[in-house]
């Protein structure tokens, strides 16, 4: 196994280490290109648009504006993207590429806490990088995800090195990036009763949050509004999931419940209770292991009883899935397995059938957009026609069996959009599991360009039946808190913080007060090295009760 293994095993060159790194980073990089044409819907619907927004009023000028959902910081990177010669597609799905490559680097730096000189952390930072989920997520759906994964998992890495105030700079990072940061905070939360983060430092974590609104604030932004931003994002879905593998999938036709809402969080807040109270009660050492277990448990059981949570959201549970399987290999080496099951192919209704016609005419007779893409093996939406003028409308792109919507421009109002018949018309962009219904192409909004929007989309093949994704994510999370378990009931110290005994010290008290008198003769020798002996068989037992996969070199 891993764990035995580690001291003879030959560690590997400095130079040669770079060269390999430097192969895995530039193959995540070619794999993602294949999927950097293709547009999806949150990228034609959200972020294309923020980025046409602020590139038409002024760039860094226009975040005084409240035109997004998003907190500042991603607006300011596709601020600065404007002023960079490159395709808005592209550029945008940089970004989030770039966060991959720096949360492969702290699962890199992670692991090499627990095999320090080998290759283990460098194979756990290439799995990472080519996770389905984690390719997808940048190059195919342009979400951020990686971000404040990435910033979460660094707060993680900083716990384990023994610097909470970096750790919670870190965390502040990644809740200025997202809301989703907030499935870290029961892990963080353990780590300050624990006494491994001093309560001081968590104000950091808005401090941080309120440094990054500086800029905007500078502008000309409300403030209140930015403060404010999380708060809508909550209030944007009634749905109990939206495509996520979790509990609710158990519950087939209900899909909105504000009865079950509220449950959802009642019972979310009890069962991390009920995790945490046993280990604070019985003042539980954190073993770097320890740590690595309650993150990884901490991002999946949150999405998973938590209601209106989306497929992406078990993203950081992709990464510290992996983290944690290399920390505790003979328990967990399908917890990424399963997680990965369950999250990769929960992507699929969305993704594999994610076809939108091109943008309908301008203003005045613009021309009519280019046909839509599709993903990388599925055909797009016709693009729109030529829009006319005067107060004409333009015409919204086209697909199988429905016309997308067209936006309002100075030209006329555009022709409302029609689905195909008969089906759902959910206004978000993805749809309960199994309805397979198509959906109206997005209205026009005060910020788009003048003319037709994009043609319709269409959402809904599911490869797995999600009820099989929930019951993998649940099998994995059962699998994580069993080891979590099973690891804290040897815990050798209850209060090993008040007084250390025989089990926390190896070293016998009796043998530090007086040193043993020479012998004086043979048969006293005898009986000495026979007493010697024996106490010397003891101590193994001793020594080997706390943790057998504990890191070694880790600090502590």
């Amino acid at each position: 196994m891993i764990d035995n293994d580690v001291a003879a095993r030959p560690k590997p060159r400095r130079a040669l280490l770079i060269a390999v790194a430097a192969v895995v980073v530039l193959g995540g990089l070619a794999v993602r290109t294949a999927f950097f044409s293709y547009a999806s819907g949150d990228y034609r619907a959200f972020v294309s648009q923020w980025y046409e927004f602020i590139k038409q009023n002024g760039g860094f000028s226009a975040l005084k504006y409240n035109f997004a959902n998003y907190n500042t910081p991603y607006l300011y990177l596709l601020a600065i993207l404007t002023h960079i010669p490159v395709p808005t597609l592209y550029g945008v799905k940089a970004i989030s590429v770039l966060f991959d490559l720096v949360l492969a680097f702290f699962t890199y730096r992670i692991v090499a806490l627990r095999y320090p000189g080998t290759w283990w952390p460098l194979l756990a930072g290439a799995i990472v990088l080519y996770l389905p989920t984690v390719v997808l997520n940048s190059a195919a759906w342009a979400q951020v995800d990686s971000a404040y994964s990435a910033f979460g998992v660094g707060g993680v890495y900083f716990v384990l090195r023994k610097r909470p105030w970096l750790a919670c700079v870190f965390f502040g990072l990644a809740f200025a990036f997202k809301l989703q940061a907030v499935f870290f905070f029961p892990a963080l939360l353990l780590f300050v009763l624990r006494k491994r983060v001093p309560w001081p430092a968590l104000l950091l974590i808005p401090a941080v949050y309120l440094v990054l609104d500086v800029p905007a604030l500078i502008v000309g932004a409300n403030f209140g509004d930015l403060l404010k931003i999380y708060l809508s994002q909550s209030d944007t879905y009634d749905q109990l999931t939206l495509n996520a593998p979790n509990v609710y999938q158990y519950f087939g036709s209900v899909t909105s419940s504000s009865a079950l809402r509220l449950g959802g969080i009642v019972v979310t807040g009890l069962i991390l209770l009920a995790l945490m109270i046993p280990v604070v009660v019985r003042k539980s050492e954190l073993t770097p292991a320890r740590i690595v277990l309650v993150s990884a448990i901490s991002v999946t059981l949150v999405p998973y009883f938590l209601p209106a949570m989306h497929e992406r959201y078990f993203y950081p549970a992709d990464a510290l899935s992996v983290i944690a399987a290399f920390y505790l290999p003979r328990r967990l080496w399908a917890f990424p397995i399963l997680e990965q099951f369950a999250s990769g192919f929960a992507y699929a209704p969305y993704l594999l059938n994610s076809r939108q016609g091109g943008p309908g005419g301008g203003f005045p007779g613009g021309p009519g957009g280019r046909r839509g893409s599709g993903f990388p093996g599925f055909p797009g939406g016709t693009g729109g026609r030529r829009g006319s003028f005067p107060g004409g409308t333009g015409a919204g792109g086209t697909r199988p069996g429905g016309t997308g919507a067209v936006g309002t421009g100075p030209g006329g109002t555009g022709a409302g959009g029609t689905t195909e018949p008969p089906g759902v018309n959910d206004p978000g962009h993805l749809l309960q599991r199994n309805t397979g219904a198509p959906q109206s192409g997005q209205s026009g909004q005060q910020f788009r360009p003048p003319g037709g929007a994009n043609g319709g989309m269409t959402t809904g093949t599911v490869l797995v039946d999600f009820w099989i994704l929930s019951t993998a994510m649940l099998a994995g999370l059962v699998l994580a808190v069993w080891a979590a378990v099973q690891d804290f009931r040897r815990d050798p110290s209850v209060a090993s913080e008040a007084a250390p005994g025989p089990v926390t010290d190896p070293e016998p008290p009796v043998a530090a007060e007086a040193a043993p008198e020479p012998p004086t003769d043979l048969a006293s020798q005898t009986a000495q090295e026979a007493t010697a002996e024996r106490e010397s068989a003891a101590e193994p037992e001793l020594a080997a009760e706390p943790a057998p996969e504990r890191p070694e070199g880790s600090p502590e």
